[in-house]
Parts: C-alpha cells; sequence; structure tokens
C-alpha cells in the first residue's frame, strides 16, 4: 500500500513539472475586427502561431484561449488588427503613468475574461475578470 502511495505521489510530481494549460475568455468590445492573437510566456523571444478558432473575430464577439503547456501563468498577449497593424493597449500604471504597447502581460491562471474595449478617443483599453462576471462561462470547458 505503501508504494502504491509513493507511485502516486511521484506521478502526481512528475505530471506538475511538466506545466499547466491555461484558459480564459477574449471579449472583442472594440471597433476593430481581430486578425490574429497570440501569446508568450513572458520572458519568451517568440510569440506562438494565430491561436484564433476562426480566421476573425468581429467586434463585440468573444472567444476563448487555450496554453500548451507553461510553466508559469505571466503571459503577454498581441493582437493583430484586419489591416495587419498590432493592435496598441493603453493603461494606466501603479505609478500613474499612461501606458501604450503592443502587447500586454496577465497573470491568466485566476483570469476567466480579458475585456477590451475603446476609450473615447479611440485606444484601446482592457480590464480583466476573475471571475464569469459576463456570463461566458468556464473558457477550459470549450
Amino acid at each position: 500500500m505503501r508504494s502504491i502511495i509513493s507511485a502516486l505521489f511521484f506521478l502526481v510530481l512528475i505530471g506538475n513539472s511538466f506545466g499547466q494549460n491555461y484558459c480564459f475568455w477574449v471579449a472583442n468590445y472594440t471597433e476593430e475586427t481581430f486578425s490574429e492573437i497570440r501569446i508568450r510566456e513572458a520572458g519568451d523571444i517568440y510569440f506562438s502561431q494565430d491561436l484564433l478558432p476562426e480566421d476573425l473575430i468581429d467586434p463585440y464577439e468573444h472567444f476563448w484561449i487555450r496554453t500548451g503547456q507553461a510553466e508559469s501563468s505571466i503571459f503577454d498577449v498581441e493582437i493583430t488588427k484586419l489591416d495587419g497593424s498590432k493592435m496598441y493597449f493603453s493603461w494606466t500604471g501603479g505609478d500613474g503613468n499612461y501606458y501604450t504597447e503592443p502587447y500586454i502581460t496577465l497573470d491568466i491562471q485566476p483570469l476567466n475574461t480579458l475585456m477590451l474595449t475603446n476609450d473615447e478617443n479611440g485606444n484601446v483599453e482592457w480590464d480583466i475578470a476573475n471571475d464569469d462576471i459576463y456570463g461566458f462561462g468556464d473558457p477550459c470547458a470549450q
């Protein structure tokens, strides 16, 4: 019995050492159509291939993303618009400064939904929800 428990514990340790899959929704409530979304673990040089479930995601649609096996839950998210240009994200940092970058870095382990909207100047703003406040369901159940 003790050897069975030891073997199961060893299998759990091995399974955890290979990383974990993460899932989250991306809600496109901007005026842009997305042609690509790519992710990478923060610190990696290269983004993944396009992860969109279809060729294009129109305004006011949402879709789910599933990562491959990852050792970290901190990811960069990059989105390409229909015209081929990168989407720039804008936000006010904890230091009070306003930032605009071609990707955002998120902890996606607790993330349920990444909400993308336009501000009054047309800049893309983002917000995160760690629970299903938008009623999309569990992104990992897709």
